[in-house]
């Protein structure tokens, strides 16, 4: 009878150590699997963030006619947004980046020459205006640039709220 009893304690702590491992599994699975969702979520809004800066600084150098200098944080920001970003948002994101850079060569047509005299950059006036025929496409262009930036951001906010 006492071997009986033996056999099933050992049995007993058997299972017991084999639902014990289970458990342990389950919960190391579990705290892995949200710690790459937490990783992902944020590499999405940082990617989000830097996509929105961006854009925001390209515009503020087109404005003040600076020298474009964002090509390669355009170029990281592509490959990001094909490999990480919901198709939608890449695609929106191809679309207002196509816009940018239609809109930045109308801007330029459109603004009087400027030219530098001993340091000091003096901005030429002429009439007939050569930039008027691009006066107007150019604030169309600007128009349409901002409603797509609107739908982008719209659409990363849409993302960035699923992975609440």
């Amino acid at each position: 009878m006492n071997e009986f009893v033996a056999v099933i304690g050992g049995l007993f702590t058997l299972v017991a150590a084999f639902f014990a491992w289970k458990l342990k599994t389950a919960s190391d699975d579990a705290t892995r699997k949200l710690a790459i969702e937490k990783e992902r979520r944020d590499e999405i809004k940082l990617l989000y963030e830097n996509t929105f800066i961006l854009f925001e600084q390209a515009i503020r150098q087109v404005k003040q006619r600076e020298q474009f200098s964002l090509g390669c944080e355009f170029s990281q920001t592509n490959a990001k947004m094909h490999l990480v970003a919901p198709k939608p948002i890449a695609d929106q994101y191809l679309v207002a980046a196509s816009l940018l850079e239609d809109w930045s060569q109308l801007h330029a047509k459109a603004s009087p020459r400027q030219i530098d005299i001993g340091g000091q950059t003096a901005t030429l006036i002429q009439s007939p205006d050569p930039t008027a025929p691009f006066k107007e496409p150019e604030k169309k262009a600007h128009e349409s640039l901002l409603v797509e930036l609107q739908k982008l951001t719209q659409l990363m906010r849409e993302d960035l709220a699923a992975y609440a």
